[in-house]
């Protein structure tokens, strides 16, 4: 499996000089490595989840504990809001995904994240390939 980032900026705003910084990520599984995604189910995984996604799942979960018509209604608003948030799973970065910021560190993390769930997900297809019959015996 290979990851391919391109990470890129531009200027936004008319008349302030804001930075919005812009990542590109793609996974490309070997053929392979794809029948296991499809096989095991793991196209529909979360990879990375924006702050502003967190932020409306987490506020959807306290007003459903309020447990009244009020807090369902907002619960359903809140979770169309994080519906809406910027949100990667296995099959997204699989067709290409862009990611923009306003803040380094946050790209930053989503980059991170994608890279760390990139090598989760190599490690569970190598260990997926072993369930042949194969024996495995551990000397400690």
């Amino acid at each position: 499996m290979k990851l391919s980032l391109r990470r890129s900026q531009r200027d936004a705003g008319m008349l302030s000089s804001k930075v919005v910084f812009s990542l590109d990520a793609q996974i490309l599984p070997t053929e392979e490595e794809q029948a296991l995604i499809r096989r095991y189910k793991l196209g529909k995984l979360t990879v990375y989840n924006s702050d502003t996604a967190q932020k409306h799942a987490a506020a959807t979960q306290e007003a459903l504990s309020e447990r009244s018509w009020t807090g369902l209604a907002k619960a359903a608003m809140r979770a169309g809001m994080a519906a809406l948030s910027l949100r990667c799973t296995i099959d997204s970065l699989i067709g290409g995904q862009r990611i923009e910021c306003q803040e380094m560190p946050e790209l930053l993390d989503a980059e991170e994240a994608i890279m760390e769930a990139c090598k989760n997900a190599k490690r569970f297809l190598d260990v997926a390939l072993t369930f042949d019959g194969r024996n495995e015996v551990w000397e400690f």
